[in-house]
């Protein structure tokens, strides 16, 4: 009988510490799942249009020509997806989508005008806004005819407030800052080049003109009493002021 309880407890002893045993016990627990709802996983970069735009026509030759600007947004960005396309046979075919950055603040406000004086509409954008609303920074994109698509001016948002100048048969800037200055510009490939400038500051009054090297040479500084800094010119040799921008 004694020798009979001795094994009994040494069987529960031996089988309660099998190792083997305890091993797959903890490999049990590793091995444990955990089911995520899908429903409780968000987007985090959800692509959300602002606004659209079509315009068939004004741009370029009209009736001939279709643009379509979307603007979109995600966590990260926003930015502009444009569409050019050409009527033939009664549809329209798609030439070019360009997409491009602009600010999450403004509206993108286009607009078709003529910035060459070819007597076609180019197009415009709001990609921005600076001077707490004085500076008006557009991306001009200009119509070509020979090849039927929009060429994109690639630094013309480094220059606010652009409008064309009938007088010099150019495009001129208007930059507000501590002065101001009006700036003449061409365009050069797929750029504008400055050529000329009316800059107005700290009661000085400089007009110059501008290689093609982008170096300066002035014509006339002068000093002048309670300037007026809020001037446009539509010239600069000889000044003019561009009465209905002031």
């Amino acid at each position: 009988m004694k020798n009979g309880f001795i094994l009994f407890f040494a069987f529960l002893f031996f089988g309660c510490n099998n190792p083997k045993e305890k091993k797959n016990s903890i490999i049990t627990k590793k091995e444990k799942t955990i089911i995520v709802k899908k429903d409780s996983v968000k987007t985090i970069n959800e692509i959300v249009l602002r606004e659209s735009f079509i315009d068939s026509t004004n741009i370029g030759e009209k009736g001939k020509y279709k643009v379509e600007l979307n603007s979109y947004n995600n966590m990260d960005s926003t930015y502009v997806e444009i569409k050019f396309s050409e009527k033939q046979e009664n549809h329209w075919l798609e030439k070019q989508k360009i997409v491009l950055p602009k600010d999450g603040v403004v509206s993108c406000d286009p607009k078709t005008t003529d910035f060459n004086n070819d007597k076609l509409n180019d197009f415009t954008f709001q990609s921005s806004v600076a001077a707490r609303g004085a500076n008006e920074i557009r991306t001009l994109l200009i119509f070509e005819k020979t090849t039927g698509k929009l060429k994109l001016i690639r630094n013309s948002d480094n220059y606010p407030n652009l409008q064309y100048n009938e007088v010099l048969n150019c495009i001129d800037s208007w930059m507000v800052y501590g002065g101001t200055s009006t700036v003449f510009l061409k365009i050069d490939h797929y750029t504008l080049r400055e050529f000329a400038g009316v800059e107005l500051y700290d009661n000085y009054r400089e007009v110059y003109l501008v290689g093609k090297k982008g170096e300066h040479k002035t014509l006339k500084k002068e000093k002048i009493k309670d300037l007026e800094i809020y001037t446009r010119f539509k010239n600069f040799s000889p000044l003019i002021e561009n009465e209905t921008a002031n």
